[in-house]
């Protein structure tokens, strides 16, 4: 028998579809991203069922999907009226469960949860339709409940409304809203004994032949994708995808298409167009001679600026169901940060703020900000990619009004290196990347995010708070040892920012103070 996952994941890939089933331990353990997934959707689920108060059905929810689905059947017959949540249903080999079903006369409302915010007309916020994987889902299940003897008064979508804030005082009724999908699900349905079909033709099989593409990360991150990558068949050495940002996919895809290229170094340097030509015909230079290129000039944005220089870096918890007053659907909430002061040229100390108490941190981290970095020494506050810690600052005056005028004072001495990196330097070890993590390892390869423990980038940040500061579960060393590796993840990136500051400058190495 078949899920209504084995669906979705075959429509994402076949070859997913088939290591789900045949190979499943090829899949890393506690990933990071997965658990995030699962815990969001678990708490998103809890409260949508809060909706229907303590008299709804619950079916059984036994590992034998038929008798399972048996047994809702008798639940439902025997209680028409009242609203069932998880209900397994069962049609032609195909097993889907329904978040909830909602009596309306003798049909039945399907609705589905999804830990996703809420579509509204293009705001630059939200998209303007459903995701194809939402819709997808509820006519597999649409599909489901009708061939299992229901009949749907409507289809919906169940999602997080981004423009609610929580009034506190566990008021959640504002937290969903509901879109009607019934069109769409209808419209897709009759393909579903298809996609059923197909997918156990591809279990049946070998696994599938499948290069790793856009399809490994959407619409999630498939765990498969170290696997796959090993079995893909060899690419260019420099391929010319390493073109980087939106743009530069686009014109790779161009000299692709137009020209057969497949190498980086395949282009003539005058085909290498848009606003940044130069940067490309920078990237190619560093692959073609396989050596750094770090442009005259780099250090001049950075020899006038005064000093104390701040480093900064925020760390952000996003809950889907907010805790706090005040605060959005997977808004972002500062948790943590880090910033190495540089009070005069190589004389460095370190501050830093992190609260796992599961309060509301937001006031605490602006009021340690204040002791840490002085509003009105003028001194420079250096970030990598800005636009994070400026939303994070802008956010912070909203909500707590009377600290706009510093906020705002910080806002305006922001120095962004990302863009300066971009501008002036590139190795090909870099692999067309500029985040902070593929910049560091070309300029201070000591400093490996690889070497640190548990907490080696931003998502895993997020799940060490959630177990240090939300799960009553967690024990007093667990926690006492999840705070040791947040601190040491956060020190990293601010440390990791001096490099780039001092490598661009021409500087040399800065010493790093002892104990950080």
């Amino acid at each position: 028998m078949l899920t209504k996952s084995d669906i979705q994941s075959l429509l994402q890939c076949s070859r997913k579809l088939w290591l789900e089933h045949h190979n499943p331990e090829l899949a890393p353990k506690d990933e990071p991203t997965l658990y995030r997934r699962a815990i969001d959707g678990r708490i998103v689920g809890d409260k949508a069922r809060e909706q229907f108060g303590a008299d709804f059905i619950w079916p059984p929810g036994a590992e034998n999907h038929a008798l399972a689905a048996d047994g809702a059947k008798i639940l439902l017959a025997a209680n028409p009226q009242k609203p069932a949540a998880e209900v397994p249903m069962v049609h032609r080999g195909l097993y889907a469960r329904a978040d909830a079903l909602i009596p309306e006369g003798n049909r039945y409302v399907l609705r589905e949860t999804k830990a996703s915010t809420f579509p509204l007309k293009k705001d630059k916020v939200t998209p303007d339709v459903p995701e194809e994987h939402y819709l997808n889902d509820v006519a597999i299940q649409v599909w489901t409940m009708e061939g299992f003897g229901l009949f749907l008064a409507r289809a919906e979508l169940n999602l997080l409304d981004n423009q609610w804030r929580y009034p506190g005082g566990g008021d959640y009724s504002g937290l969903f809203r509901v879109l009607d999908v019934s069109a769409d699900a209808n419209g897709r349905k009759n393909q579903v004994e298809a996609w059923l079909h197909e997918a156990q033709t591809a279990l049946a099989g070998n696994m599938p032949q499948v290069e790793t593409g856009k399809q490994c990360s959407d619409p999630y991150a498939c765990p498969f994708r170290s696997y796959c990558e090993g079995l893909d068949p060899p690419h260019p050495e420099h391929p010319i995808e390493l073109l980087p940002d939106a743009a530069g996919k686009s014109l790779a895809r161009k000299l692709r298409e137009s020209k057969g290229y497949t190498s980086i170094l395949d282009p003539k340097p005058a085909e290498l167009t848009g606003k940044q030509a130069d940067l490309y015909r920078r990237i190619q230079t560093a692959h073609r001679t396989g050596k750094a290129v770090l442009e005259p000039g780099s250090g001049a944005p950075l020899i006038a600026l005064p000093y104390p220089r701040y480093y900064f870096d925020f760390e952000g918890i996003d809950l889907p169901v907010p805790r706090w007053q005040g605060v959005r659907p997977y808004e972002q909430i500062p948790f943590q940060w880090s910033c190495h002061i540089e009070r005069s040229p190589g004389a460095f100390d370190h501050a830093e703020f992190l609260d796992l108490t599961g309060n509301d941190p937001s006031r605490p981290c602006i009021e340690r900000m204040q002791d840490v970095i002085s509003p009105d020494d003028g001194g420079p506050i250096f970030v990598y990619y800005q636009t994070y810690e400026k939303s994070r600052l802008a956010e912070l005056s909203i909500r707590h009004p009377e600290f706009t005028g510093v906020v705002q004072k910080y806002i305006g001495r922001l120095f962004d290196l990302h863009p300066l990196v971009k501008q002036y330097f590139y190795h090909p070890q870099m692999r067309g990347s500029f985040s902070i993590k593929g910049v560091l390892p070309a300029i201070a390869p000591n400093l490996d995010y690889g070497e640190l423990d548990e907490v080696q980038e931003g998502t895993a940040a997020q799940v060490a708070y959630l177990y240090a500061a939300l799960d009553p579960n967690t024990t007093a060393e667990r926690k006492a040892d999840l705070e040791a590796k947040l601190r040491m993840y956060c020190r990293q990136d601010t440390w990791a920012m001096v490099e780039v500051a001092y490598f661009l400058a021409r500087s040399g190495r800065p010493k790093r103070p002892d104990g950080m």
